[in-house]
């Protein structure tokens, strides 16, 4: 809510009681915010298998389809309340939007090098024994393990590190000191 006098953006804490942050609203609920993280939620775990299939005979196809997913995902970690005291971040947030240039900046790099993590292992495949092919239990090959640990790893990576640039951004906007 803005108060009128002085126009400064403020929002309801817990204790229903103004803060200076409008991302610290206790209910963050809003039919915006719930179409867009069903949409990501649709792209990120349906539509990124799709994405898989129809693209997997196309060249530099997977890393297209993986690209998607990986950004839907970080998307749903990096701005939802998840667990414990995260904090959500609204899209529409005077202090998320003005880190909007960095975290994209950020988000290019490691999409960078997940491309190229993907492409390595795809040239690399054809020169790998069948045993990395061979399906354990789960039906998950050595070789999908060895990709996709590496991949979780960087969207895990890049999810902790905008979160923290994004604490950083709140804390400094509303005079705290850092923590630690």
């Amino acid at each position: 809510m803005r108060s009128g006098a002085t126009g400064t953006i403020s929002a309801m804490n817990q204790d229903n009681q103004s803060s200076p942050d409008p991302c610290r609203a206790k209910n963050t609920f809003s039919a915006e915010r719930f179409i867009a993280f069903t949409l990501l939620f649709v792209v990120a775990f349906g539509g990124g298998g799709t994405l898989f299939v129809m693209q997997g005979n196309t060249p530099y196809g997977i890393q297209l389809a993986s690209v998607v997913a990986y950004t839907a995902c970080v998307m749903i970690y990096g701005f939802a309340k998840n667990r414990g005291d995260n904090p959500p971040y609204l899209f529409t947030c005077p202090v998320v939007v003005s880190q909007y240039p960095h975290l994209l900046k950020r988000h290019a790099v490691f999409l960078t090098a997940l491309v190229t993590l993907e492409t390595v292992a795809f040239r690399i495949k054809p020169h790998l024994s069948t045993w990395w092919f061979t399906s354990s239990g789960r039906n998950m090959t050595p070789f999908f393990v060895a990709v996709i640990v590496p991949c979780g790893a960087l969207a895990v990576a890049e999810i902790k590190t905008n979160r923290g640039v994004l604490e950083r951004a709140h804390r400094q906007r509303l005079g705290e000191k850092p923590e630690g």
